[in-house]
């Protein structure tokens, strides 16, 4: 392919209702898409040996190097790079690097690939969400792993690659962040899995959510998907997505929700492996 389609995997808010669609999706990126004013940050006058410093850094696994440190130290690596037959193995190992990071290491190599690394939902943490090459390459993800609430990812690029290429990347959100990207409200790990709630009252979704510590941000209503704060308890839900860290965005009406064979299946797969009852 020439170029990959920059696939936002699974941020389509209702892909089986036909009122949603693109609009839909229009609604949530310009949701996420919204900036927030940076903090500022004060600088208190506190003095700790660079010796403590550094030793905290280690226990912490940061790469933090004070500017008056001895020379000849360098911060970790944020990427790490292994071949494998013709091809190179690339592992993120920081997914909060700063990105001139990144692009300092692949530069490195060689290569001129970028990474954008933002907040995403907790099925897509770690994942490549989308790519944008400017010449026919293959970059594929390779493994996620895991562990403590900690991720690396790693992906596999042609070891002869010439062209440059963006890397988009979900990574675990901060507290106050929203999502720039999102799996199912129901996949693994989000606040409604192996929760039937397509079909499900308004009432009925808000009590899973606060038995999960989570809750419903807003409402979309109509053909239009209108904004709304508030809807009947007893309206149905026909779709939802996560928004935020213990937030979704939920589509409802008045009518019970129609399930398609298209809608059946969908439910069915997400429901595999699930308790029963």
């Amino acid at each position: 392919m020439s170029k990959i389609d920059r696939l936002v995997a699974a941020i389509d808010p209702a892909p089986h209702a036909p009122e949603q669609g693109q609009d839909a999706r229009e609604l949530f990126h310009s949701i996420v898409a919204t900036p927030v004013k940076a903090r500022r940050r004060v600088r208190w006058p506190v003095v700790i040996p660079v010796a403590a410093v550094l030793a905290a850094a280690a226990v912490m696994g940061v790469a933090f190097i004070p500017t008056d440190a001895p020379s000849g130290i360098a911060p970790t690596a944020a990427l790490a790079f292994q071949r494998s037959g013709d091809d190179w193995i690339v592992t993120v190992k920081d997914l909060y690097a700063d990105p001139e990071r990144f692009a300092s290491e692949f530069k490195a190599r060689g290569l001129d690939i970028r990474l954008s690394i933002a907040p995403g939902s907790p099925s897509l943490v770690g994942h490549v969400t989308a790519t944008d090459n400017s010449e026919e390459a293959r970059i594929e993800e390779e493994s996620v792993e895991c562990e403590a609430g900690r991720c690396t990812a790693s992906f596999r690029i042609p070891g002869d690659f010439k062209g440059s290429a963006q890397i988009w990347f979900a990574r675990p959100a901060r507290p106050g962040e929203r999502y720039e990207s999102a799996g199912d409200a129901d996949a693994t790990g989000e606040l409604l899995h192996c929760v039937p709630f397509r079909g499900m009252t308004v009432d009925e979704v808000r009590a899973v959510l606060a038995e999960r510590d989570g809750s419903i941000e807003e409402f979309r209503v109509g053909k239009s998907s209108d904004r709304a704060q508030q809807v009947p308890g007893n309206w149905f839900v026909s779709d939802a997505v996560p928004t935020a860290p213990g937030q979704v965005l939920v589509w409802a009406q008045p009518d019970r929700v129609k399930f398609t064979p298209e809608l059946t299946a969908h439910v069915k797969k997400k429901m595999a492996g699930c308790p029963k009852g």
